[in-house]
């Protein structure tokens, strides 16, 4: 085998953000992602097709179904990329999106750490998550279609932004008798940036904050829960996960944890169902996350 750069299988969800299931129908259907089997036996895939994975979950996100896009080349997936960049309202750019993006370009990783610092500082979290942090991520992802930057400056940028966020909420004080919340990612679920926003949004408004991080087993979020004696458990769903299972993962949680413990659930992924199960509160946005935050209750 040739001496190219590649993805293990165990590795594919956390590089691409589509789940193996996914991939091997998609293998038996459309005939990609091709598999081959390393030199120990594992299965792995090119850059190439990573490449293209990221390529195709760009257009799944935009709303495309996979049997019009999985077969096509990754010129032909670029190409449509443009044309949604072309025809939908163009995001305008901010000075200070603009600068981040070109400081990323010099990979100068300590300034833009330090801008997203001094503008943190003039804004409330929500604020900042906002008009700071959702802006610039959309605009890294256009910046990457147009082939401004690389996919590596995108990585670069979600890794930042993330470790950011954990720094800001492991700031706060807690205060006392305000709720508990465990925030975690159901199984095969690796988006966490949503999640973390909210963290960092409900931490500076007092609440106690446990993260448990991702893919977490039902049954081990409910014994976390139950354990850390959590008011409330928070997940999120990202448009990565497969639709099918949403709902069943939502209700499944809601069977497991006791009835005194609240369920939240948000992210993109939440747009297919119908009807938010009961005894489940859905958070759309991050506007609604500090109103919800208030109608809490102290309760220790």
């Amino acid at each position: 085998m040739k001496n190219i750069e590649v993805v293990l299988q165990s590795q594919i969800e956390r590089k691409s953000g589509l789940g193996i299931e996914q991939l091997r129908k998609w293998r038996q259907r459309y005939g990609f992602p091709p598999s081959e089997l390393g030199p120990q036996g594992f299965a792995i895939y090119s850059i190439e097709t990573v490449d293209k994975l990221v390529l195709i979950r760009r257009l799944l996100e935009a709303g495309f179904k996979p049997s019009e896009v999985v077969g096509k080349s990754s010129d032909d997936l670029k190409k449509l990329i443009l044309d949604i960049s072309d025809h939908r309202p163009a995001a305008k750019r901010s000075e200070l999106t603009q600068k981040l993006i070109e400081i990323l370009k010099q990979s100068d990783i300590e300034e833009f750490h330090s801008i997203l610092k001094n503008d943190r500082a003039q804004k409330t979290m929500l604020d900042f998550c906002q008009n700071t942090i959702a802006p610039l991520m959309i605009s890294i992802g256009d910046a990457w279609a147009n082939n401004e930057i690389d996919v590596y400056h995108e990585h670069l940028c979600t890794t930042i932004v993330e470790r950011f966020l954990i720094g800001e909420t492991l700031k706060n004080n807690p205060k006392i008798s305000y709720p508990i919340f465990l925030f975690a990612l159901p199984p095969k679920e690796f988006h966490q940036l949503g999640l973390l926003m909210v963290e960092s949004i409900i931490a500076e408004h007092g609440a106690w904050i446990i993260n448990i991080g991702a893919d977490v087993p039902l049954f081990s979020l409910k014994l976390a829960a139950i354990s850390t004696k959590a008011d409330v458990v928070a997940i999120s769903f990202s448009f990565a996960y497969p639709k099918r299972d949403v709902l069943p993962v939502l209700k499944h949680i809601r069977r497991l944890l006791p009835a005194s413990i609240q369920l939240w659930a948000g992210g993109s992924g939440l747009r297919f169902l119908r009807r938010t199960p009961k005894g489940i509160r859905s958070i759309p946005d991050l506007s609604g996350i500090v109103s919800s935050f208030l109608d809490l209750k102290p309760v220790h």
